[in-house]
């Protein structure tokens, strides 16, 4: 689950293209999709494949160009590909880009769902991934009641995803766990043996306080006969939000105060199995 109380609709992350096809091409409203790696034909034919298809359809083709097509903004392009089905094309993924496709994919207040077929776009080097997220999840908000994506098989974007979206099923979750915790390994190994040695810990004093915006002291101070100190165990709560597994009070991942109402048992048994696997390596 997402922490709560981010202000917006439902966000979900899903392990691969089937599992998102699934959850958005049958879904009520108008279906706009985003595609990088398909094309518009092999989209098309995914949502045809689902359950009952809906029929109202927008998709917005990062890349390429459309033939006869009508120049709406920049490097937006737009054009009718079918009966309920029209194309816009963002030659360059820039947030000013996005808007413009968005605004030509949902022009009226209508009831849509947004699905993302790889976000990777939102990862580039040069840019700040948490803003630019941040930004775009502000355009689907506005426009779209749910908003459903495939996460990258690119490390970096894991923990910025997974804190601020919920998991589609258990296949997602042991997946972000996984890739996250791998990545924790690699990036920054001393907080990784702390989480490794901690993190059952971390867990009892989450089940155990009674507070929804604890400080890691607070947490502590609700396990009976620690074995960690304040310092230890936050740095094994900190991976948890990192991981997407427990809230924070406040806008950025650094916030002294958790929300435990982000707090997400299941992943946090994804974190430790995965965790014991390096373990047994």
């Amino acid at each position: 689950m997402a922490p709560e109380g981010n202000g917006r609709g439902e966000t979900v992350l899903h392990a691969d293209v089937d599992s998102l096809a699934r959850a958005t091409g049958t879904a009520e409203g108008r279906h706009v999709g985003i595609l990088s790696d398909h094309s518009v034909q092999e989209w098309q034919r995914r949502i045809d494949n689902t359950p009952s298809p809906t029929a109202d359809r927008h998709f917005v083709k990062l890349g390429g160009k459309l033939r006869s097509a009508t120049a709406s903004a920049g490097g937006v392009q737009t054009r009718p590909m079918g009966p309920n089905l029209d194309v816009t094309v963002v030659n360059n993924a820039t947030a000013a880009d996005l808007e413009h496709a968005l605004d030509e994919a949902v022009p009226d207040a209508e009831e849509c769902v947004l699905a993302v077929e790889d976000p990777s776009f939102l990862f580039a080097e040069d840019t700040d991934a948490g803003d630019r997220l941040e930004q775009f999840l502000d355009l689907a908000d506005e426009r779209c009641e749910t908003l459903h994506a495939r996460v990258p098989n690119e490390p970096r974007a894991v923990t910025t995803l997974a804190r601020r979206f919920e998991f589609a099923d258990d296949r997602c979750r042991q997946w972000i766990a996984e890739m996250g915790v791998t990545q924790l390994r690699d990036d920054d190994p001393t907080n990784f043996g702390y989480l490794r040695s901690n993190w059952r810990e971390a867990r009892r004093g989450l089940e155990a306080v009674d507070m929804v915006y604890p400080q890691s002291k607070q947490i502590h101070e609700a396990i009976p006969e620690p074995d960690t100190t304040p310092r230890t165990l936050g740095a094994a709560l900190q991976a948890f939000v990192e991981l997407g597994a427990l809230g924070v009070w406040g806008d950025t991942v650094a916030a002294n105060r958790y929300d435990t109402r982000g707090y997400d048992p299941e992943m946090v048994d994804e974190i430790g199995r995965a965790v014991e696997q390096f373990h047994d390596e």
